[in-house]
């Protein structure tokens, strides 16, 4: 008899599944409510944080490039035994000169390759819209077709094309030439952009420079201010921050390299010899976005194959397109199954998902939350999954554990 009383002692109480229901429901309210009231005020609060992200974002990319390169300095420190400044000046030393070495030889390429591709596609324009409109019956005369190529190249007056165009092409001649001017716009911002990257360039190494020779002085100061019983918890969550930020920095911007050889190198096999090196620096530094490395490198291949002389037959073009279709898709899954959990990491790694939400909102604030969009999502991931969802599982094992053992 007491046996049987002691089994039933054990049972939850009457009504305990709906109360539970109700306070998960109760907090989930509050979590949403509380989200709420966090956008509202960084939405009142979004020209104060915008200026000040723009005005820090030379800041912020000089303390991620630190932050790339510490161990880099630190390994010269420990390695040669000198200071810290030294250090930071040798390996500073070799990281510009490398740095610089790659763009010397890299920039002139792309951009003549950049420019040529400009010149042939104003010169394939009549090609392909005569293409076009035989097969779409257009009837655009030889005459037009020129027109607008003149017009691609800026070299046409719009009354003049306006008034002798036929009726079909009027709008069309409009639009292109309101390109022309938005291009030549275009041109001219280019210009001053590059000044103004080549000045921010020169500032962020200057403050990449003093980051390096005070990263050493972060850990004893911390040591410091952080109170004793405190300081295993913390330099436990940030040893997980920083295997996590490290690895995803240092490792995609490895993976973006190594991506944009492969690219490369695989686009000359396939005939793009004048072409090659830009396509595959797209597609490199554009595997930052998820998915979007091989978008950019196979849609300009594909336009390259379609219009270009080196495939002549249809057959020929069709084999090249399968081509690089296969090529997009053997490189996305060696990154995905072999560079990713390799170079990257899987603690480090942010779904897909994450970081296009990420680069969403910080776009909302300009270039100073795009350049801190993944950094923050990845330090929030970390302190989310250390501070509340460890926490949080083990505390359900604990209790799974007592309940198993109550009623054994």
């Amino acid at each position: 008899m007491q046996e049987h009383n002691a089994m039933n002692s054990t049972h939850p109480p009457a009504g305990w599944r709906t109360d539970r229901i109700l306070r998960r429901a109760l907090i989930a309210l509050l979590v949403l409510l509380d989200l709420g009231l966090v956008l509202a005020l960084l939405a009142y609060l979004k020209p104060v944080i915008v200026w000040s992200l723009n005005v820090l974002s030379p800041f912020f990319v000089a303390l991620l490039v630190a932050y790339i390169f510490n161990p880099f300095v630190t390994t010269i420190q420990r390695r040669f035994r000198l200071a810290r400044t030294p250090a930071v000046t040798v390996g500073y030393a070799i990281i510009l000169a490398v740095t610089l070495s790659v763009f010397a030889v890299l920039l002139p390429v792309v951009y003549v390759q950049l420019r040529t591709g400009i010149n042939n596609l104003i010169q394939a324009t009549p090609t392909v819209l005569g293409a076009i409109s035989e097969r779409l019956q257009l009837h655009v005369s030889q005459e037009d077709i020129t027109r607008l190529q003149e017009a691609l190249a800026g070299r046409l007056d719009l009354d003049k094309m306006v008034n002798e165009a036929g009726p079909t092409l009027k709008g069309l001649f409009r639009e292109v030439v309101s390109t022309a001017s938005s291009l030549t716009r275009l041109a001219v911002d280019a210009v001053k952009y590059s000044l103004g990257f080549i000045a921010f360039s020169v500032f962020v190494a200057m403050i990449t420079f003093y980051f390096l020779v005070d990263f050493g002085r972060i850990g004893p100061i911390t040591a410091i201010l952080v109170p004793p019983q405190y300081r295993e918890r913390v330099f436990g969550v940030w040893k997980e921050i920083d295997r996590a930020l490290g690895g995803f920095l240092r490792g995609q911007l490895t993976v973006c390299v190594i991506i944009g050889t492969l690219y490369s190198i695989a686009l000359m096999l396939l005939g793009m010899k004048h072409y090659a090196i830009l396509i595959g620096f797209l597609a490199g530094f554009g595997n930052l976005i998820p998915y979007a490395g091989p978008i950019l490198g196979a849609v300009p291949t594909v336009l390259w194959i379609v219009f270009g002389e080196v495939y002549s037959s249809a057959n020929a073009k069709l084999i090249g397109i399968s081509a690089v279709v296969l090529l997009s898709v053997a490189i996305q899954s060696l990154d995905g199954f072999l560079l990713q959990p390799r170079i990257v990491g899987k603690g480090a790694g942010l779904h897909p998902v994450l970081v296009l939400i990420a680069l969403v909102i910080g776009s909302q604030f300009g270039l100073g939350g795009l350049i801190l969009a993944v950094p923050c999502a990845i330090v929030a991931r970390v302190l989310i999954r250390e501070l509340w969802w460890r926490p949080l599982a083990e505390r359900r094992r604990q209790q799974t554990l007592e309940a198993d053992s109550s009623f054994q």
